[in-house]
Formats: structure tokens, sequence, C-alpha cells
């Protein structure tokens, strides 16, 4: 199901291949995010035509709404949403960020409450397992405890044995032998803790290794010394993912450890504030000077957005708040993204991702990320706050009788 096809001296970079049925995706590679089947003011179509060979949905929302049941009827999830991709599924533990959705831990599992009718769910690492089957995504994550930043070492172990426990669980329960499914290996910021439970993941035999629980507000350092300190026990036949990284220079900095497969809202979240990438670096097009500026987002640029429209006109768009222009900043971004990934596999076959990864570091670590409000970790935690205040603006519009409502 996966080969590495190509190293880059030097570095852990490397290029491969991977396929699940009759589909193909070249790594590494970046997944836009469609969280309940549907990527942010785009289609299914739109993401064909900017290249992205795979996608990434949560599957406790989609249990929660509208139900495994309706998706399955629509031949699974590819069929529902007329995606003709690879789909990864995540298990929907990260929504314990989620102060109006999560209720507590137990050994058991997590306990949530639905944002669309408040109803209460535990969710097991049995249940996650089943509810992604029968979503019939090409690629499934375990349940797993990702223990905020700042945690103690014994609540950081603690997490750590949870998802443990669960990925023995998950791998048990899991019978659908044409969908992948990968393990998650935890243990915080504590070096030893990453090395121990990247070798219980990886004896279990799981199909993929993803890292989780990185980048979620800790300043980026720490965790690249987790990823150096606990990569070189994943096993090298099997592809390698981090979850929630999108920013170009972190993208091409974790490929050198030997990453295969990345995700992130990040690109999105960047565009809907008006930041823009390019080859050298982020155009923040809500400034004055591209008022009167008829040049495409980028020269050369082949997407749909540079293609038909200028900077000025998408100037505008931002300053009038207008829903065109979320999308065509969106498609701008998410095909430069698709593009990198192209350009990166291209220069470790060719030898020249050290030059290529040295240009986009440098163009694009101009921001402090720790300040920045385009950090991948606020980006993240935006999108959540925002979800909830959504909730919770409709469950009081649903508390108001019809008559006196404002529609």
């Amino acid at each position: 199901m996966f080969e590495v096809t190509d190293k880059e001296r030097g570095s852990g970079a490397r290029a491969g291949v991977l396929k699940i049925g009759n589909m193909t995706a070249r790594t590494p590679f970046f997944m836009p995010v469609a969280t309940k089947a549907a990527p942010r003011y785009i289609s299914s179509k739109d993401l064909e035509e900017l290249g992205a060979k795979a996608i990434i949905s949560n599957a406790l929302m989609l249990h929660l709404h509208p139900g495994t049941d309706v998706i399955k009827q629509a031949g699974g999830i590819r069929g529902f949403m007329n995606f003709r991709g690879i789909v990864f599924t995540d298990c929907g533990g990260f929504q314990i960020l989620r102060k109006g959705l999560f209720l507590g831990i137990k050994e058991e599992g997590i306990k949530f409450r639905s944002p669309f009718d408040g109803k209460k769910v535990l969710l097991t690492p049995e249940l996650s397992i089943h509810i992604q089957e029968e979503l019939g995504s090409e690629a499934a994550m375990c349940l797993d405890y990702c223990a905020p930043y700042g945690s103690s070492r014994e609540e950081a172990e603690d997490a750590m044995k949870k998802t443990h426990s669960w990925a023995v669980r998950s791998k048990n329960a899991h019978s659908l032998k044409s969908q992948m499914l990968f393990g998650i290996a935890q243990g915080n910021f504590y070096k030893d803790l990453r090395v121990e439970s990247m070798k219980f993941i990886a004896d279990i035999g799981f199909d993929g290794i993803s890292l989780g629980g990185l980048f979620i507000g800790e300043p980026k350092k720490i965790s690249y010394e987790m990823i150096r300190a606990s990569i070189r026990y994943a096993p090298e036949e099997k592809p390698r993912y981090i979850m929630g990284l999108g920013s170009p220079e972190d993208i091409v900095k974790s490929v050198s450890l030997g990453i295969d497969i990345f995700d992130s809202v990040y690109p999105v979240e960047n565009a809907r504030h008006g930041t823009l990438f390019t080859w050298n670096g982020k155009l923040h097009i809500d400034n004055r000077k591209y008022k009167n500026d008829f040049r495409p987002i980028e020269e050369g640029c082949g997407c749909y957005t540079c293609r038909h429209y200028t900077r000025a006109y998408l100037h505008h768009l931002l300053k009038t708040d207008e829903p065109l222009g979320f999308r065509l900043r969106i498609y701008h971004n998410l095909y430069f993204m698709q593009h990198l990934m192209e350009r990166i596999r291209g220069s470790i076959v060719d030898g020249s991702f050290h030059e290529l990864s040295k240009h986009i570091i440098s163009v694009y670590s101009g921001e402090d990320p720790e300040n920045s409000m385009e950090s991948n970790v606020s980006n993240r935690i935006t999108v959540l706050r925002r979800d909830d205040e959504r909730d919770e603006q409709k469950n009081a519009a649903d508390t108001i009788p019809s008559e006196d409502r404002n529609v």
C-alpha cells in the first residue's frame, strides 16, 4: 500500500507512493480539511481541479450529523460528497479543545455533547472505528488523547497510557481490510514519553503512523525536538503523518525529518483573513497599495483566481467582505499548497530539495509564529471557537418562538 521511491541525501526527506484500491497519491502530500464532508467555500470538483488527491474529514462530526446511516446509503463518504480521491477520517479526539463539545475523559473513551441537538455521546475506540468503517473512508485514525501543552508529566503519562490502551482496542475492533488504520503516537512534550509512545504504536503493526499532540501552542522548537527524538523509531516502510500542520515553512522542515502526510486549516484561515501564499512569501491583500494593482496575485500562477482576477479586485472583495472573495482567496492558497507539494516531491527526486526548502523557509519565516494570528495553533483554535460561537447562536435561536425571530 505504501512504497518509498526516493530519498534525499543528507536529510530524512523521502518521496513515495500511497496506493489504496485503485487510487494513488504521491507523497509527501497535503490534505485540505473537509471537517463535515465539505471544504470551506469550495466544492469537491474544485478540489479535483486543484490537484488534491486526498482530504480529511471528521468522523465524530459526521456521526453526529447527518449520521453514518445517511452517508452509508450514499455509497460512503466519497459518494456522499462526490469526491473521487482518497478520504482520511479523523477520530474526533481533537474536539476536546471545544469547550461546547467536550464533557470529560474516562477509561472507556471521551464524552462529548452534540452541537446539533445537545445529546451526549461516549466516543469509545470501538465506536470510533465502527463510525469510520461505516463512513467508508480509505484511512481511519485510532482514538487518542491529546493532552494540552503545559501538562504535567503525570498528566502526559496518563494521556499516553490511555492512547496506548485505545490503540490496542482500535486495532482489535478494526475489520475493514480495504481501509488503512493509523495509530497515533503521543507523549506530550517529554522526549522519553515520545520515544516510548512511538515504539509502542510501531509495535502494534498499524498501516501508518501519526504524530499527534504537536504544534498545539508550544514553541515550535520544542515540537521539532519531539519529532527528531521519536521519528527514528517509526517504521521506514509505513507512511508518517503529522496532524494539523500546514504552513509552508513547517511543511518543508517536517519533510526534511521524514514526514509524508499533512493536513491543516492553515491555508484556508490565512485566506479568510486576506493572507495569500506566493513563491516569494505571504501577500497581505488588505494592504491599500493593492487598491490599484491590476496584476494577478502571482505572475505565472495557473490557478483560476490568478487567471481571471486582479489584486485590485481581490482587495475590493476583502474590504467589502464579499463571500466571493473568500472563495477566490481560498482557491488560490489551496492551489499553492498542492503545487508546493508537487515541487517538494520533484525536488526530492532530482536532489534539489535542500535549495527549495531553504528558499521557502527564508521567505515564510519573516513573522514570529508565536505572536502572529496566522500560526497553525491559532488557526486551529480559532476555527474551534468560531464553531462553538456558531453553535451557541444556533441553540439560542432555537429557543426563540419562530414568529419572534429576525428572519
